[in-house]
């Protein structure tokens, strides 16, 4: 594989919208991109990319507490309390990302929100709920 430097061209946040108030702002970050020398059945380039997610919620008053000294993982969380799934209510913003590579092609990736988990009694540093966000990426030439 080879990597490939890249230029954003356009990266935009998505809000979630959330049953339980919350307002989400998501937003996944190219951080690298591999040409994996193979091509799909219609001759393109399939490539390999890395993203990482940043995620920013603020919640209502009624859900806040104070900040959490310590996090530890979710499936620590998880054997001890089931973390509560919470309904999206609306997407906004749900665009492609799209990125120009070193060699003048395009990609464009896309995150499919699948799941929302709050981690009932772990607070962010401002006192919002800490959410899981389950996603999948897809990514189009």
């Amino acid at each position: 594989m080879r990597e490939l430097d890249f230029k954003t061209i356009r990266e935009e946040w998505m809000h979630l919208h959330l049953d339980d108030g919350t307002v989400i702002r998501f937003k996944s970050v190219l951080t690298r991109v591999f040409d994996t020398g193979q091509r799909d059945p219609l001759g393109e380039v399939i490539y390999r990319i890395d993203s990482q997610n940043v995620v920013v919620a603020r919640a209502p008053d009624e859900l806040k507490g104070p900040p959490s000294e310590f996090v530890p993982p979710i499936q620590e969380i998880a054997k001890k309390k089931k973390p509560t799934a919470v309904k999206i209510r609306a997407i906004v913003g749900d665009e492609w990302n799209e990125y120009e590579l070193e060699d003048g092609s395009r990609i464009k990736i896309r995150t499919i929100i699948t799941k929302v988990l709050r981690l009932d009694g772990y607070f962010d540093a401002y006192g919002n709920p800490i959410y899981v966000i389950q996603s999948q990426m897809v990514v189009a030439t």
